[in-house]
Parts: C-alpha cells; structure tokens; sequence
C-alpha cells in the first residue's frame, strides 16, 4: 500500500477556477482574482437572501455563466470538497461495517451524483479511502447534471484535484444529462447496468435548489436507482439546514427514512475545518489561494473566510431486493398465456381447440 501524494488542496483548486474563467496560466491573474472575488460575494449573498431582495439577488442561478461557477466553488469549494470525509468519519463512528470496502472488490467504488456539479465532493470520498493507505484505487462515477456547462470544470477536478492528489487512481466518470424535475427514467435506464452497481447515492447540495412542488416527480426518479441496487447501497444527504431551506429538503428525508435503514440524522450540525488533516486557513504569504481571495491584499471589499459549514445530515442504507424466483416468474407467465419462445422471445401460449363435448359435457343428462 502507498500513501497518497500531499499537495496544497488550494494550489489544485486554483487550476480549476482558471478552467471556469478559460485562463491559460498557472495561477490566476489579478483581473481574474478580483473577479472571483467579486463573484463570490454575490453567490454567498444569492444563496443566503435568495427570495428577499429580488432586484439584487436572483431566485435562481444561472450556472451556465462562468463567474457563477467560479464564484460558487470559490465560495463553497474547500467545505464541501472536505465535508464528505467528515460525513464519512461520523458513520464510521456509528456503525463502520455500513460503509462499503472497495478492498473487497478490487479496490473498486461506484458513486452516484445527483446533481454533481464539479463533483468536488469526491475529494473527501477518497480522502477518506486512501488517508492512510491506497484502498481505493478505482473510483467509478455516475454524474447525474442537468447543466453540462459544468462538464469540463468538473473533469479538471478529476485530473487536477483527484488525480494530483492520488496519481495512482483511476477514475472512470460518466455524464449522464438529467434533470430531476423531469421524468429521468428513461434515461436512468439507459445507464441502468452503471448505476445498479452504486456503492454509494451522493445527495449534497441539489435538493435546495429544487421547490417542494416537484417533490413527487424527483421521489419518482430517485426511487428508480433505489429500488434497482444491486448490492447495499449506502445514501448520503447533506443539505443546506435553514429554514427557508427545509421545505426543500425535509420531504426527502421523511421519504427516504420509511424506504430504508436509518443510520444517522441530525436537523442541523455544523463541521469544523480548523484542525488537520482538512485545516482551511489564510496561508498569509500575500501569494496564496486563500490570501489572495480572502485577504486584504486585493481592492475591492474583502470576503470572509469561513472554516465551518452548517447542514441538515442524513445516513441511510437500502439492501438489494430479493431476486424473483424462477417459479414465480413461470407462473406469472402462465397467468399471462405467454411463453419463452425458441429464440428466447416471450410468445402467446397456444389455447388448445375445445371439442363440443368439452364445452358441454352434460349434452346426454
């Protein structure tokens, strides 16, 4: 086993907001820090006054320009790259035998994303994995996201982020365009052999930016990667804990509560990153990542770096259904009149030509 290769968690970080703005360089110039800058205040202030103040603070957010993206992962990014691997130590602490092992699969993990975004959150899954020696060493990813401006940023993740960090990984992602609040199963099903293998169903920061009215349509599509699982399945929700915000959320979790195995729950709690191994702090050399975006080095008003996060948290597990048996299916069949033809098709079961006699047996009584 090899331990992962430590690099600055900002320095690769750095490399993606420079894909979000199309930069060539190896760091972000100072026009573009200041526009990041800039960017993630108004993506801090959108998301904590959404609704309230409509002329300066959109209902919705147009990911599809790029300083909303890099605004949002300048503002979120470090948290929630980190916040899985906390999830992940809180559930150990419970019940570690509930966490899948990819050591007792080649090394191999599968992960869903709904709503995956730069799937930054897959940092803290193998930061998890591979702390202290390499257990994970292939990382399947199914993406589910509407909005594919997001595709090459979160790919630069992968070979930036993921890659940087832990060279000897393989990472095999898939980009599966949906949008929850539509009917996904026909696409769902399209990759069904992909997510029916899902170790883990990742649930982090989709559900705030979806209404409760199309609460059933999504419990509809999330319903099919559950009930299609091939193996346990082991769900993990984190969610904005606001109260404006629980409409959004809450439904999910009475839901998925009565459909599986509750594990851990809390309303709110917040996460710390002020202590290794996931420290976030000002490298307060004037150069850095976070001294240039955070500190006062730069015009403009300074933002506030912050080193915790509040969340509603929700752990649960789904086993595989038992397999249909063969008698059952063949008298399904038979109450259908169908059969498995020759070439293996299901046909019509012929009905055997009455005689007189047998539709009236009585005709000499």
């Amino acid at each position: 086993m090899v331990k992962p290769k430590r690099i600055s968690f900002t320095e690769a970080l750095e490399k993606v907001l420079i894909n979000i703005w199309g930069g060539t360089k190896d760091h972000l110039e100072d026009s573009l820090v200041r526009k990041t800058r800039k960017a993630l205040v108004e993506i801090k202030g959108a998301y904590r006054f959404r609704g309230e103040f409509p002329k300066k603070y959109p209902s919705t957010i147009q990911y599809r320009l790029s300083k909303n993206r890099a605004g949002y992962l300048a503002a979120f990014g470090q948290r929630h790259a980190y916040l899985t691997y906390s999830h992940l130590k809180r559930v150990e602490a419970i019940n570690s035998a509930v966490i899948p092992k990819p050591e007792e699969n080649g090394g191999e993990l599968v992960i869903t994303i709904l709503g995956a975004g730069t799937a930054i959150e897959t940092y803290g899954i193998c930061f998890f994995y591979n702390e202290e020696s390499q257990r994970l060493r292939k990382l399947r990813l199914n993406l589910i996201e509407k909005i594919d401006a997001w595709i090459p940023n979160r790919h630069t993740v992968f070979d930036k982020l993921l890659k940087g960090t832990f060279p000897k990984l393989d990472i095999i992602p898939v980009d599966i365009a949906a949008d929850l609040t539509k009917d996904c199963i026909p696409k769902f099903a399209n990759y069904y052999d992909a997510i029916a293998k899902s170790n883990i169903l990742l649930i982090y920061n989709v559900m705030n930016e979806i209404t409760a009215i199309h609460s059933d349509l999504v419990w509809r599509n999330i319903s099919f990667i559950l009930n299609n699982c091939e193996q346990p399945l082991l769900i993990l929700l984190a969610e904005p804990s606001s109260l404006k915000a629980s409409p959004r959320v809450n439904w999910l979790k009475t839901q998925l509560a009565q459909a599986s195995e509750l594990i851990l729950i809390r309303d709110e709690e917040e996460f710390f990153f002020n202590s290794d191994p996931l420290r976030i702090n000002f490298e307060n050399t004037g150069v850095g990542l976070n001294d240039r975006l955070f500190g006062q080095t730069m015009d403009g008003s300074k933002p506030q770096l912050q080193t915790s996060i509040k969340r509603t948290l929700m752990t649960c597990r789904i086993e595989p259904r038992s397999p249909i048996s063969m008698e059952q299916v063949l008298r399904q069949l038979a109450m259908l009149k169908l059969k498995r033809g020759a070439k293996g098709r299901f046909i019509r079961r012929p009905s055997p030509q009455a005689t007189f006699w047998d539709e009236h047996p009585d005709w000499y009584s």
